[in-house]
């Protein structure tokens, strides 16, 4: 497997422990819902479940199409980005800096940060999912060269 698919899966999945021992808590006193709600639903959603899509997504996807993704070294930006963004927007929600002018600002622009990750992801992966003879320029290159048999049977 290669390096950025790995590093999503184990980070999705540290997100997804972090996440399930902040909703233990949140359960144990209700009251801590108020602050740590927001947070427990981020870390389940964008951390676990947008990174394990991703992961997996990138590792298999290329293999069923037989492409190559359009950008490669927009998985690794897409990591980066959408873990700083994701850390952003938590720390800022924790530290009660929205409610700034200021803090805000700076909350939007880590939320502009993981959606740009975001974009990539579905930029790189709707590529590789076109129809062959498609517009996207790079989906038509092949990562291997199928069989004869499958290229009949592919065909029809």
């Amino acid at each position: 497997m290669e390096r950025y698919p790995r590093l999503f899966i184990q980070t999705a999945l540290i997100y997804l422990l972090i996440g399930v021992i902040l909703g233990v808590v949140i359960g144990t006193d209700p009251m801590l819902a108020v602050r740590f709600r927001f947070v427990h639903i981020h870390l389940n959603l964008l951390g676990f479940m947008v990174m394990i899509i991703a992961g997996v997504a990138y590792h298999v996807l290329p293999r069923f199409t037989a492409r190559t993704m359009p950008w490669p070294a927009g998985v690794k930006y897409h990591f980066y980005l959408q873990n700083i963004g994701l850390l952003g927007m938590l720390g800022m929600k924790l530290t009660d800096d929205i409610w700034t002018a200021g803090g805000k600002t700076i909350f939007v622009l880590f939320a502009v940060v993981t959606a740009s990750g975001l974009f990539i992801m579905i930029c790189n992966l709707f590529c590789v999912l076109m129809p062959r003879g498609s517009t996207c320029e790079h989906a038509n290159e092949s990562l291997t060269r199928p069989r004869k048999a499958c290229e009949e049977d592919c065909s029809a």
